[in-house]
């Protein structure tokens, strides 16, 4: 080792020192412990297991720290699902701050869990406000007109009362007076929405149970099944031809062909009719539910023209400029009063068609699915055999009776 070398190490040596010798005198650097500036806040570490608390899918996070701000209040400081959350107990005193701890992080759990805390539904008005729009996302646009009218004779009798108020009792006597000015029918109709009404509260938690689940339904005459005989039915379509809107004959024949119901028909769209198949597909239903319906070969004709003849039309039934064609109710009861067909409304057609398959001997599972009832109990109506049909058999009977030979007159 040279000279040069050995220079050049001392003064590295000597540069050392002195960096450190300055160092010291401005504080970076310390042979002592550093001394940090106390805080000005009280201080409690917890564990997460000092806490009795837990909910499915929450992870806490590292300790629970309660402190005192200058303002006297204590504050919580957590770490909960990665997130950190800095929350005041609102207390002053530390055992209530302490006995506060788990409520406040239980709280910000579910919040951050589920989202903000639910409205309480506590009244009848609330109820059916949250309802309807169940209805609007579930049940079809008929049915929740229906349901509205209905609501507005619950508002009258329950509006105000909260959910907890409304008892078997007073739906009872409810009924009582309502049944004053319409037939049993129509309270039946509303007992049936209030109840189903309540049953979603018990659903959505805003009730324990159904008040009224005893309530007991009025009794109800036998259901109108009014249909076209042969000679009203040819009469009917006769007019319906010769009628002053030309619109009328499609659309009745396709009501007895089908059995559609009027809404069903006035929604009806050339992207529901399939003519290569012959089948209507039915997709707004009463029920909300899809069904087909096979095309007879005159109707089929008879659609086909009316496309032809408004080709760039959505709605089957249209107006000239393609609009639908709305209620067709005064033509309809015109053409009947000119055919002599008495005592007979547009949704009696339906049951012309229900009352038909029934007397060509369909079962009551095939009339549901071409009528698209709910139940199969809806069906069983139309499987009623006509006055004809009583004759025609007896007469059968009797043929066989005669053939043989006659008894002497007694």
């Amino acid at each position: 080792m040279n000279k040069r070398q050995i220079f050049l190490i001392i003064a590295i040596a000597v540069g050392i020192l002195l960096l450190i010798i300055l160092a010291k005198k401005m504080g970076t650097v310390t042979d002592q412990p550093v001394l940090r500036r106390k805080s000005r806040h009280k201080r409690i570490v917890l564990r997460p297991s000092d806490l009795d608390f837990s909910i499915k899918g929450i992870k806490l996070i590292g300790n629970v720290r309660l402190f005192q701000r200058t303002n006297g209040r204590w504050y919580v400081r957590f770490t909960l699902n990665g997130k950190r959350r800095m929350l005041s107990t609102g207390e002053t005193d530390k055992t209530h701050a302490l006995l506060k701890l788990g409520e406040i992080v239980k709280a910000a759990e579910c919040t951050n869990a589920f989202g903000p805390p639910l409205k309480r539904v506590s009244t009848f008005r609330e109820l059916a406000e949250e309802y309807i729009a169940y209805a609007e996302a579930n049940k079809a646009s008929s049915t929740i007109q229906r349901d509205k009218r209905r609501l507005g004779k619950l508002f009258a009798a329950f509006g105000s009362n909260r959910l907890t108020d409304i008892t078997q009792r007073k739906v009872e006597l409810y009924m009582q007076e309502r049944e004053k000015g319409v037939k049993p029918a129509t309270v039946n109709r509303d007992l049936a929405l209030l109840k189903h009404m309540l049953n979603k509260a018990v659903d959505w938690g805003y009730l324990k149970s159904n008040p009224i689940k005893r309530v007991k339904f009025l009794k109800e005459p036998p259901g109108r099944t009014r249909y076209l005989n042969d000679a009203e039915r040819e009469r009917l379509l006769d007019a319906c031809k010769h009628s002053d809107s030309d619109m009328l004959y499609p659309v009745v024949l396709t009501a007895l062909l089908t059995g559609m119901r009027r809404g069903e028909l006035q929604e009806l769209t050339w992207d529901d009719v399939n003519f290569a198949e012959a089948r209507i597909t039915v997709k707004r239903s009463k029920n909300n539910e899809t069904r087909h319906i096979p095309i007879h070969e005159t109707l089929l004709e008879v659609l086909q023209q009316l496309r032809n003849r408004y080709p760039y039309a959505q709605y089957v039934f249209c107006k000239p400029d393609g609009k639908p064609y709305g209620n067709w109710r005064r033509a309809f009861e015109t053409a009947c009063r000119q055919a002599g067909v008495a005592n007979f409304r547009f949704h009696d057609l339906r049951h012309t068609f229900g009352s038909y398959l029934g007397m060509k001997g369909c079962n009551a599972y095939t009339i549901m699915r071409l009528m698209g009832h709910k139940t199969i109990a809806m069906s069983a109506r139309y499987t009623h055999i006509s006055e004809e049909q009583l004759r025609a058999a007896v007469d059968e009977i009797g043929a066989k009776v005669v053939q043989f030979p006659q008894a002497q007159t007694w």
